[in-house]
């Protein structure tokens, strides 16, 4: 019977493995090239179109003198502007999987194995965000924050596995494979490299401190690359250049409105969550069930330092919360297996789960497929002109439809962001009309 039901949980994780794969990879591939995508498909050193690999590394060469630190989430959009949206459409496919594994292997108990029920309910979790298809969609977006949360949630799995005999409790030899995951991982979004370093240095503070435990020195090592990592990043000219231009309203004035926006957004985005987290640890007292604190606590924290960490930036994006809520959801998701005290979710509430999927998804692809054909509309229109040889074409910029789709917003004047580099890519000159 035991063997049954387990054969019968992994039939179910893979339906809903090929569901969420087969619905995201229709959301890609109906998500057009838009906004940043057109920029980043010239070379920031040379101004030209894109060749070659060679042409990628010049670009973010430039790019971290003159606009940013984040190379390797831009390293990545100029790679697949490279090489084409199709090969995008798949790998960001099994890039959102990996976020929703590491979602739910921060979030189980020890020698739980990840089931269907949590990756549908990790997946219902993340269309709650009002920016999906920002984040998860969009070339550009999902390069800096579905691939770099990815990325930069890698060091709480390797501690974890740490911290609980697993492949990274073998000493040296193990643990030196960390290292340059930790330094990749520093090196991908401002806010969440922060907050998951910030956590980790918390975290080695207390095994020292309080549990006297010895930190083994391939962790201090890693935690060093994670610094250094996060330290390029930071620390890139092109990000003072930027923050030298944004107004100022005195430093205190500025430090306490941000941190008034980051406590409303942060508190606007993960309510939610923490209602389901507070209900999961009335559920274990009611039942006398044991919850784990520590690492609830720990995933928490990180999130909540990921979010707060935008507290030092001069510009805060929605976007730039991903990070922060799949800590949090992940730290709700422990609450509630903590209460479940080990059991599967029931057949009723797993049918249940994977119809609501069906249904969000055939409502999302059919918002994202009106807003495809708005736009190469427009696109139609430009190459049009610029076959009849005009000089000059009226577009007309296209609103989001819903959470999962972007708003396409154009200027009044060809020389206005991002009619120049729309102008420049299609070779024609272009202005917003009616």
């Amino acid at each position: 019977m035991d063997k049954r039901r387990a054969g019968g949980s992994r039939l179910f994780l893979l339906f809903v493995l090929i569901l969420i794969a087969a619905g995201m990879y229709l959301l890609n591939l109906h998500t057009p090239l838009m906004m940043d995508d057109y920029d980043y498909s010239f070379s920031w050193s040379t101004g030209e179109r894109l060749t070659g690999v060679a042409d990628v590394i010049a670009s973010q060469a430039a790019h971290y003198r003159i606009w940013g630190g984040r190379s390797v989430a831009h390293t990545l959009v100029q790679l697949f502007l490279l090489w084409g949206k199709p090969l995008f459409n798949a790998a960001n496919t099994l890039m959102y999987l990996l976020l929703l594994a590491e979602i739910c292997v921060l979030a189980r108990p020890k020698g739980w194995r990840i089931g269907g029920g949590m990756m549908l309910a990790a997946h219902l979790a993340l269309n709650l965000l009002p920016f999906y298809g920002t984040v998860f969609l969009w070339l550009d977006g999902a390069c800096n924050y579905l691939w770099c949360t990815a990325l930069a949630l890698f060091p709480l799995l390797i501690l974890r596995s740490e911290r609980e005999g697993g492949f990274f409790d073998a000493g040296w030899r193990h643990g030196l494979l960390a290292v340059p995951v930790f330094f990749l991982a520093g090196w991908t979004n401002e806010n969440t490299a922060c907050g998951v370093l910030a956590i980790q240095l918390l975290m080695a503070a207390y095994d020292r401190l309080i549990r006297r435990r010895s930190v083994r020195g391939w962790r201090i090592a890693a935690l060093a690359a994670h610094a250094l990592g996060t330290a390029v990043m930071l620390l890139a000219p092109g990000n003072f250049a930027r923050a030298s231009a944004e107004a100022s309203r005195g430093l205190m004035a500025e430090l306490a409105y941000r941190f008034a926006v980051v406590t409303f957004y942060t508190g606007l985005y993960t309510a939610i969550l923490f209602a389901l987290l507070g209900a999961g640890w009335l559920l274990t007292r009611k039942h006398g069930r044991s919850f784990r604190y520590e690492w609830t606590a720990i995933l928490l924290g990180a999130g909540l330092l990921c979010a707060y960490a935008l507290v030092g930036s001069p510009q805060i994006s929605d976007r730039s919360f991903t990070g922060a809520y799949a800590l949090v959801l992940s730290a709700a998701l422990a609450a509630l297996c903590d209460a479940g005290q080990g059991r599967r979710m029931s057949k009723p509430i797993r049918t249940a789960l994977s119809a609501a999927v069906v249904v969000i998804f055939a409502a999302a692809i059919s918002s994202v497929l009106a807003h495809e054909r708005d736009w190469l509309g427009q696109v139609q229109a430009i190459e049009a002109a610029k076959l009849a040889g005009e000089e000059r074409v009226n577009v007309q910029s296209v609103p989001a439809r819903s959470r999962y789709t972007m708003g396409i917003e154009l200027g009044k004047t060809p020389e206005e962001w991002p009619n120049s580099t729309l102008g420049k890519y299609y070779g024609i000159s272009i202005e917003e009309g009616l």
